[in-house]
């Protein structure tokens, strides 16, 4: 496609975006921005050495102990260089520890620690008191319902990744691998 002088021109005034929810994605990722920001900040006053990405990780193998460095950074949303990081980081303080996959020589399997337990704990109390502010204004049904709106969301976005793509006018595509 050939570009034009005028195709190269800044637009200055906001567009107008037609696609329906247009702002959900926006205010998504400025609660999360937020709240990570909140986190570390609690994280730094209660003077513990981690992370919103290290207290990420210890959550997710409190839930699923043994998970592989590549499951890890699938579910933190990092990469696997930065999972590396983080996880020998963790490693080093005595958090986590790793050992070898039954079934995979390549590929290790990571464990929470006691050590890492207490310090979840203690990330744990102050999450909590962000998200009890986050959600004073609403009542409890409407925290509860904003929850399973949120699940459902993430379950219709994975079952698309997994099985394919559904149209907005009601077709389905596949999706490509």
């Amino acid at each position: 496609m050939a570009r034009t002088a005028a195709d190269l021109r800044p637009i200055r005034e906001p567009v107008p975006l037609p696609e329906p929810g247009s702002d959900v994605g926006f205010a998504l990722r400025n609660l999360m921005q937020t709240f990570r920001q909140r986190v570390e900040t609690a994280l730094r006053e209660q003077r513990l050495d981690l992370t919103f990405a290290h207290a990420m990780v210890l959550k997710h193998l409190a839930k699923e102990p043994g998970l592989s460095g590549a499951q890890l950074a699938r579910r933190t949303i990092v990469t696997a260089q930065s999972m590396n990081g983080l996880l020998h980081g963790l490693e080093s303080t005595g958090m986590v520890v790793r050992e070898r996959h039954p079934e995979n020589r390549r590929t290790d399997c990571w464990f929470m620690t006691r050590a890492g337990y207490r310090q979840m704990q203690r990330v744990g109390d102050s999450v909590e008191g962000i998200l009890t502010r986050m959600l004073a204004s609403l009542s409890k049904a409407d925290a509860t319902r904003l929850t399973e709106l949120l699940e459902e969301c993430a379950t219709a976005l994975q079952s698309d990744a997994e099985g394919g793509v559904k149209a907005l006018n009601g077709s389905s595509r596949t999706a490509r691998s």
